[in-house]
């Protein structure tokens, strides 16, 4: 067969190397049945539909050209990348992997390997092949960025900035990394370091709209809202990507912040009604839906019925203290108390930890429909289980005594807490409580990390629904399980301290300490805060937001008949 000749093929280069990715992938159709075995024909046009968003045309160009030569790198690289666009993480580590077999020193696979595992949120598989990309180039600067901020998620602190500041080294005005940097140090509440490496910033960047972000949070953080607003209302981010997206929600949703404490409740919901919408495009980029969420209430409501739960054998008991799970919707105040906690020298908080979530997709993993798998749990299996909860839990804690009393705080480890009294029967659960209006209403006017329960936050509506839906669910768990359980209700903390605390020291099993009174202080002496309410938890408290939801009743009225009943039972007032 003919081979195909050299000036056709650097004609087609040059169609890519223009841009003119359409005319590339009909030529090289045309050409294709002349040249059905010509690997470069299919490479570039794989090429050219990648670059076309036509994704399914681009994964079949790929591995024709897989199947004429299966050890090429660089088309696995490509094939994965396309897989990484589409939302198809595991089948893109799986074609990075067959590039690193066949070119263990390639770095751009690596990175896109620790890409996807970001994706996942398996946070250590993604440093270790950043740290291989890396290893391989050490001035690959995208890769030391992504470094920073896996070490960032997996809790490894004290390498962030320094990881970031190497990819400054190397490229100063390399965007990403100061946009990391800049995140991390307003995060960790390192307000001197914030200022100076802004300033650097400003001199690399100039008048960059990253920049202005951060002068706008600054003003923020300093007390001066009127300043921040103007700041931040003077430019805005033109979301034609994803990393501009996200910096575009994220000026927004200061906003939001900024206009409901200057009062001008109508601003407030403008931003949030725009910060939202953008939340959702980045969860549909991502394949994430609300209904998942949505479904997996519905499952455990389906499953935990007392018959069920009647086939459950006792369980061994605890060889040690019952751990303690704070629990509750999202926005309803786990993180004051958490940080109120965490003051006491004899207890050890774990914030947001994957413990408990990490242990049930284990079990998932394991046996599929893990629920039906409940009754059949060995004696040794729920040692095993128990024993590789309180691991991971230490894994989130920097070394602690064998006597400190551990606490599991993830607001949503409520709807996990079904399998969490099957596998700790003794378990002691805090159910921190705020008043469903204020608490639905919170949650519509601040950003989340993009996820299956916070995609239910993008309309007050939907934000009703799921907590009607949580909370339908837990009920059941406690007529069903009927956990060892303390209420206590973020505006009595807000009221006295002291007096809603004591009670809470005195169910978990340590003694009064004053210190836990001083959470500023605490606060501020965190490493990093990582929950949307770490912003908050460094002001003094006030009682501002009990009751906001009023502010606000025109927006709130359609979805006050599914909070209601909710209002009444926990004992607030729906005037």
């Amino acid at each position: 067969m003919n081979k195909l000749d050299q000036n056709t093929v650097q004609s087609l280069f040059a169609l890519y190397r223009n841009g003119e990715f359409a005319a590339l992938a009909e030529r090289t159709q045309v050409l294709l049945k002349s040249y059905p075995r010509e690997l470069v024909l299919h490479s570039l046009r794989g090429a050219a539909c990648h670059e076309l968003r036509e994704y399914d045309a681009a994964v079949a160009s790929y591995r024709a050209a897989l199947a004429i030569r299966p050890d090429f790198d660089k088309i696995h690289n490509s094939l994965g990348v396309v897989y990484l666009r589409t939302a198809r993480f595991e089948e893109a580590i799986a074609s990075f992997r067959n590039a690193l077999e066949s070119n263990p020193e390639f770095a751009p696979a690596w990175f896109n390997a620790g890409i996807a595992f970001e994706h996942l949120k398996q946070w250590r598989n993604a440093a270790d092949c950043f740290q291989r990309a890396v290893a391989v180039d050490p001035r690959y600067v995208e890769a030391l960025t992504s470094l920073g901020t896996a070490l960032w998620d997996l809790g490894e602190y004290e390498n962030v900035a320094g990881t970031l500041e190497q990819a400054l080294a190397i490229r100063e005005d390399h965007v990403p990394a100061w946009r990391g940097l800049l995140n991390f140090l307003e995060q960790a509440n390192r307000q001197d370091e914030l200022l100076s490496a802004l300033e650097r910033a400003r001199n690399v960047l100039g008048n960059h709209r990253l920049v202005l972000l951060y002068e706008g949070i600054l003003a923020e953080i300093e007390g001066d809202d009127a300043c921040a607003r103007e700041i931040l209302e003077s430019f805005r981010f033109h979301a034609a990507d994803t990393t501009a997206m996200h910096n575009e929600r994220q000026r927004q949703a200061r906003l939001v912040g900024i206009c409901d404490r200057l009062d001008d409740t109508a601003a407030a919901l403008r931003y949030a009604e725009t910060s939202n919408r953008l939340s959702r495009e980045l969860d549909e980029r991502r394949g994430i839906t609300k209904d998942a969420y949505l479904n997996y209430i519905a499952h455990r409501r389906d499953y935990f019925t007392r018959d069920n739960v009647a086939r459950w054998p006792a369980a061994p008991p605890s060889e040690g203290p019952p751990p303690v799970f704070i629990v509750s919707f999202p926005r309803s105040g786990t993180m004051l108390l958490d940080t109120i906690l965490r003051g006491h020298p004899g207890i050890a908080v774990a914030e947001e930890s994957n413990a408990l979530p990490g242990l049930i997709d284990s079990l998932a993993d394991r046996y599929g429909d893990h629920l039906i798998r409940l009754p059949d749990l060995t004696d040794g299996e729920l040692r095993e289980l128990r024993k590789h909860y309180f691991e991971t839990l230490r894994h989130r804690l920097s070394p602690v005594e064998p006597d400190t009393r551990l606490i599991d705080c993830f607001a949503l480890n409520i709807i996990y807490a079904g399998e969490a009294l099957r596998l700790f029967p003794d378990a002691k659960i805090v159910l921190v409580l705020r008043h469903p209006a204020d608490c639905v209403l919170s949650c519509y006017m601040q950003t989340f990390y993009e996820g299956p329960a916070s995609a239910n936050f993008y309309t007050l509506e939907e934000a009703a629904a799921l907590y009607d839906h949580v909370f339908g669910l837990w009920e059941q768990y406690v007529d069903v399980l009927g956990p060892d359980m303390l209420s206590v209700k973020y505006e009595d903390i807000v009221a006295g301290m002291e007096s809603a605390c004591r009670p809470v020291l005195d169910f978990i099993g340590v003694p009064w300490h004053p210190d836990v009174l001083e959470y500023r202080r605490t606060a501020r002496g965190r490493p990093v805060i990582r929950t949307t309410s770490y912003n908050q938890v460094t002001r003094p408290l006030h009682a501002g937001a009990d009751g906001r939801w009023r502010r606000y009743r025109d927006a709130m009225q359609p979805v006050l008949p599914v909070l209601e009943p909710w209002i009444k039972k926990f004992g607030y007032s729906a005037d």
